[in-house]
């Protein structure tokens, strides 16, 4: 059986928030390079997350443990396109990598903007992850620019695509 069948998609909880510190560096594994490495630092990004759309943090939990999330905000301002969905993260522990969860947290993430009123998806993603940005790009994200390391990419909510998204991930946010 398929690991992502037996996980759910839900809001973290504030007490939980110092779990996701493995989760992060677990995921970051094979590409350090756009990692926060400390411990401190961490906690701080994540706290940062939180506090930024507390809503927005959703985790992934199979059976009680934490190996997946994904932090958007709702309310974020793009100097170029104003009001979107910022996702921020999304990353899932090395062993659960492949399994469907983290298109589970993205659909959420996306079915949380929609909620909120969001018509367009955008995130940063490091210039050299070839497999999450191939992964957005077959998401339907466009690549937008760049800044530095970091590639800029955007997403329209098109209504169809809305409404199969509200279906497939149901009202429970």
């Amino acid at each position: 059986m398929d690991d992502g069948e037996n996980t759910i998609i839900r809001r973290i909880k504030k007490w939980e928030l110092e779990s996701l510190v493995q989760v992060y560096q677990s995921a970051y594994k094979r590409m350090m390079k756009y990692a926060y490495k400390k411990g401190e630092r961490i906690k701080n990004y994540l706290e940062w997350l939180y506090q930024g759309d507390p809503e927005g943090l959703l985790v992934a939990d199979r059976k009680g443990e934490i190996v997946g999330f994904a932090s958007i905000h709702s309310e974020w301002e793009d100097w170029r396109w104003g009001r979107t969905g910022e996702l921020h993260e999304l990353a899932v522990r090395e062993e659960f990598q492949g399994k469907g969860i983290g298109k589970k947290l993205f659909n959420k993430a996306v079915a949380y903007a929609v909620k909120k009123g969001c018509k367009t998806l955008s995130l940063w993603v490091g210039e050299e992850n070839w497999i999450a940005r191939s992964w957005y790009q077959r998401l339907g994200f466009e690549e937008k620019g760049s800044w530095g390391e970091w590639v800029r990419m955007r997403k329209n909510l098109s209504s169809p695509e809305i409404e199969k998204i509200n279906k497939n991930t149901g009202k429970d946010l």
